[in-house]
């Protein structure tokens, strides 16, 4: 029986020393203190089999680095053409890599030596000079580039305010000293400066009149602006004949017209590259056509890895676009068969066991990305009939794929077969395999059965002495919060365990792992110090680039105000809350109703304190459309916090109760279908009108609810509790056009209590012929000469 502390790969390799399979070597890398506590956080960790890096092609690492993701598009394509590293580089640099399906795929393969070499060429320097350079004496910054590129381009001119390597393309590089010492200059000055939590994000103009009032504006302003940018581009590229002329110097690519590519263009396979080292999907295909397949192996096999990658979508490059986005799920089966893929494809699978590999592996991980298993399944079928070792991105692809089968028994054993596959071909599995694996443990139904899969895969990365990337910690929360309460101590320990690291975007998984937590520690564990602990670590550093988009961050600010809210006095909770709101985040109706249900629970005096700004937020933001944050403002102000008569408060509540009623007027007179309130709404927005002395408005109300009945929804009537005290407010006022009115209503719906009231008004109220006319209208003779007879 298989210990569940052992890992599955320890498992395998005593299987494999059985059967006479020898597996990779050893790694001399050392045990990362975050493997080691993951081990011992879901049971202690047994043996687990320890393989060798055997990197598939020496410049595999060329990648567009997920770090890159908010580069520009000829940046990211300078980065992945010109980076290479060896063995001898840092491991850090080394394990930077590009996102594929459950971990990186490690960039372009063999068939970026050429690219290298290309793009060598276009800096004046040969790869042979390039070499030579490189083993020189290196001193300074002269000679040495700047680890990256070759001398002839490190030597470019400087300048401060600029970023390397993304300023390339103006032809400024800044040297690691200045880079530091404009941070440490910047960070000082930004300390003498005391942060304005009024003022809107930097994108928006700091101008009463053109600051964004609410998430909508937000969004339209936002996306207005980039409009405008995109018009400039599109204007550009449609008459890209008219911005030939050279005015920047040195040129700004990004400001140059894209090449347009028709049949009587000359190319060449440099051209090829160089539109692969800019991912321009379209132009590579159409030198392709143009080329007609005569081209080296390495650029066929470079150009099937961008046609892989980017199948079927483009990488946005509109940073506000993406920011307001919303998350779709991907659809299944979303592969595009381009002909031009089968092609290089069928040609390259035929040649040299690793070029056919590599093959293979793009295909293989292209599929897992369009969420195409039968397809992927296949080639992987295939591959392995043929005893083609794929790389560890295509195991990792496939195990990505598992969860698509559905039952428990199937997922396990799945996994396994894979793992066998890898340690028979000597491929050693990272982070992401593991983290593939964690994946199929949180689809797992059963929660002992997840727990156990999971300790053995927590074996495995200890024993294989791997650093936990986040999406590994993602995947741990799924699996804790089956566990409620009991995960509290080991929630924490995650928590700890990442205080002091540097966090790098690995995959896309990772983005998911703050919302999570902040979730578990609001929402499963109620716990303020979690919370604070979820936030610090958020804003460590450059960690707030995990929330990439609007959606997370509204659901993250929720999760953060609730959580205060519920554990904090109010004020307390109203300094974060004027600290975040509207500067960092607008509140979502949820979190407004919240906070208004918890001022019900504070005395009367604390509660009228926060109203005014809650209700002019609720104006700012647009909130006056829900009608459970109406019921509540309005029930803060008409009962829990009810003024006396004399009361200033009582003008202010009434001025709210009137902008109410004009919204729903507003609203009704620009919709076929009435918008439709509660009866408590408008029952407390008449009290307060008649408090504040506002009769005029008060007949009109409920004169329109006489003529107009169905503006209650649900055909309901206002409440006895709110008719009798307006009736008593406006005989204490001997207001008798509104108690008219009010009769009319109470008559008109059949009411109980018009009898009672015409009494106590002929009781209170000294009435004038006319009015006793009028009266005589609204309730009958016989109900005035009965309460006539009464009196006498």
């Amino acid at each position: 029986m298989i210990d569940v502390t052992a890992g599955v790969y320890f498992v395998l390799h005593a299987d494999c020393d059985q059967r006479g399979i020898s597996p990779g070597r050893g790694s001399t890398r050392s045990r990362t203190p975050s493997s080691t506590f993951l081990a011992a956080s879901f049971g202690n960790s047994g043996g687990s089999l320890f393989l060798s890096e055997r990197p598939y092609f020496e410049d595999r690492q060329c990648g567009a680095f997920v770090n890159d993701l908010w580069s520009t598009r000829s940046d990211l394509g300078l980065r992945f053409v010109i980076r290479t590293f060896d063995e001898k580089s840092p491991r850090d640099l080394r394990t930077r890599v590009a996102a594929w399906p459950a971990g990186p795929f490690n960039g372009f393969g063999p068939g970026l030596r050429l690219a290298r070499s290309c793009i060598a060429n276009w800096s004046g320097m040969t790869t042979v000079e390039s070499k030579r350079r490189k083993k020189g004496k290196r001193k300074g910054r002269k000679g040495r580039g700047n680890g990256f590129l070759p001398d002839r381009i490190s030597n470019l001119p400087r300048a401060p305010n600029l970023q390397t390597p993304r300023d390339l393309d103006s032809g400024f590089l800044l040297s690691k000293e200045e880079e530091m010492c404009a941070l440490w200059t910047h960070s000082a000055l930004e300390s003498t400066i005391s942060r304005d939590y009024t003022a809107p994000h930097y994108k928006f103009h700091d101008d009463p009149y053109l600051i964004p009032q609410s998430s909508a504006h937000n969004r339209s302003y936002a996306l207005a602006k980039e409009s405008g940018r995109k018009t400039a581009m599109w204007v550009r590229e449609e008459h890209h004949d008219l911005f030939q002329h050279k005015v920047a110097d040195p040129e700004i690519k990004a400001f140059v017209p894209l090449p347009i590519y028709t049949e009587e263009s000359k190319v060449t396979e440099e051209t090829l590259l160089y539109e692969i080292s800019n991912g321009n999907v379209v132009n590579c295909i159409t030198i392709y056509d143009l080329l007609k397949g005569e081209m080296t192996i390495p650029t066929k096999q470079a150009l099937l890895e961008l046609l892989c990658f980017y199948n079927n979508e483009r990488t946005d490059e509109w940073l506000e676009t993406r920011w307001f986005k919303i998350d779709q799920k991907r659809k299944k089966n979303a592969w595009q068969n381009y002909s031009q893929i089968n092609v290089l494809f069928e040609f390259l699978k035929e040649q040299e066991p690793k070029i056919a590999a590599a093959a293979y592996t793009a295909m293989i991980c292209g599929l897992a990305k369009c969420f195409s298993p039968d397809k992927a399944w296949h080639f992987y079928d295939e591959s392995q009939r043929k005893n083609i070792s794929l790389s560890v991105d295509g195991y990792n692809a496939m195990i990505s794929l598992i969860p698509m089968q559905g039952e428990d028994f199937k997922l396990k054993s799945s996994v396994t077969d894979i793992y066998r596959a890898m340690i028979i071909n000597g491929i050693t599995p990272n982070i992401h395999t593991f983290n593939a694996a964690l994946n199929i443990a949180t689809t797992l139904k059963t929660n002992q059965v997840a727990l156990g899969f999971t300790r053995k895969i927590l074996a495995d990365i200890t024993k294989f002495k791997l650093k936990p990337s986040l999406t590994t910690y993602y995947y741990l929360l799924k699996i804790l919060n089956r566990f409620g309460d009991m995960s509290y101590n080991s929630f924490i320990k995650i928590l700890t365990s990442l205080k002091n690291e540097t966090i790098t975007i690995q995959n896309e998984k990772d983005l998911n792992f703050f919302v999570t937590a902040m979730e578990m520690a609001s929402q499963q564990f109620c716990d303020r110090q979690a919370g604070e602990m979820v936030n610090e670590l958020l804003l460590t550093g450059e960690n707030y680039k995990f929330i990439n988009n609007n959606i997370r961050e509204h659901i993250y600010y929720r999760m953060y105000l609730e959580l205060i809210l519920a554990t904090e006095e109010f004020e307390t909770f109203f300094k974060l809350y004027s600290k975040l709101v509207p500067h960092v985040t607008i509140p979502e109706p949820a979190v407004m109703s919240a906070i208004l249900e918890a001022l019900k629970l504070h005395p009367a005096q604390t509660a009228t304190q926060y109203i005014p700004k809650l209700w002019s937020h609720m104006i700012m933001f647009g909130h006056l459309n829900r009608e459970e944050l109406l019921e509540n403002i309005l029930h803060l102000m008409s009962v829990h916090c009810k003024p006396v008569s004399d009361s200033p408060l009582n003008a202010q509540f009434t001025e709210m109760a009137v902008i109410i009623w004009d919204h729903i007027q507003t609203q009704n007179s620009k919709r076929l279908q009435h918008v439709l309130v509660s009866n408590t709404i408008m029952g407390n927005i008449i009290l307060l009108l008649l408090r504040g002395n506002n009769f005029t408005k008060t007949i009109e109300i409920i004169s329109l609810l006489v003529r107009s009945p169905n503006l209650i929804k649900n055909g309901q009537t206002i409440t006895t509790k709110h008719i009798n005290e307006i009736f008593e407010l406006c005989l204490a006022q001997a207001y008798v056009p509104v108690i008219f009115t009010l009769l009319e209503y109470v008559t008109f719906h059949s009411l109980e209590g018009a009898g009672e009231m015409v009494e106590k008004l002929y009781k209170t109220v000294s009435l004038t012929p006319n009015q006793k006319n009028i009266l005589t209208s609204l309730v009958g003779i016989d109900v005035l000469q009965l309460q006539i007879s009464d009196e006498n």
